[in-house]
């Protein structure tokens, strides 16, 4: 919104890069252009799992910029590229001075939610595989090509499992030639033969998702 303008910055991150941390004050928040962002929960053993990915179609740190509380999760660049950045000071003081844009932000923190919500339940109850898919397709649809710049490492942090599991599984999408995959990077070559191995959790959170968002516009 227009109220915001003059305090946005463009700004590049690379991959891996930290926006936010665990127990640590939102000092920005990050509206991706190009990039997309991963919001992981770590645990003592040094293991984390990933609840949400943004994209371009919204930001990251909100609900801690706003409250002013630190940030519950670890937050960074899973794909490297642009974004917006915003002073969380900044934020807060337009947000509550604005009720359209307060009610924008909220729409938005509302589909972030509802997207770490169906990750809890998929993660509870799907199988590697079908999460495998469900993680690819929603990574497309936000780099918004069929290259998608992701390492094993990095997949089986959002999935939650070991390392050797993504690889058994993303072999066997090759073999049926759903993908194709080099170092740091899996091609999506059959991307409906893919939505078919996806859980129903894809489909129902873009939905959700694109609802509450449409709602925001």
């Amino acid at each position: 919104m227009a109220v915001l303008g003059p305090f946005l910055t463009e700004t590049a991150l690379s991959a891996g890069e930290v926006l936010h941390d665990v127990d640590q004050p939102i000092e920005a928040i990050f509206f991706p252009s190009s990039a997309v962002v991963s919001v992981v929960t770590p645990t003592r053993d040094g293991r984390s799992v990933e609840s949400a990915t943004i994209g371009f179609e919204s930001v990251s740190g909100l609900p801690s910029a706003l409250s002013g509380e630190p940030s519950s999760s670890r937050v960074f660049a899973q794909v490297a590229g642009g974004a917006i950045r915003l002073p969380a000071a900044q934020l807060r003081d337009r947000a509550f001075q604005s009720a359209p844009l307060l009610h924008l932000l909220l729409r938005h923190i509302e589909a972030n939610i509802s997207q770490a919500q169906q990750s809890v339940a998929c993660n509870a109850l799907h199988e590697a595989g079908q999460r495998l898919a469900r993680w690819l397709l929603m990574t497309q649809d936000r780099v918004s090509g069929p290259v998608v710049p992701l390492t094993q490492e990095y997949l089986a942090i959002m999935l939650g499992v070991q390392r050797t599991t993504v690889t058994l599984v993303a072999s066997a999408f090759k073999r049926e030639g759903l993908i194709d995959y080099r170092r740091g990077a899996i091609t999506i070559l059959d991307r409906a033969g893919l939505e078919r191995e996806a859980c129903e959790c894809y489909g129902l959170g873009k939905i959700r998702f694109d609802r509450l968002l449409k709602v925001a516009a």
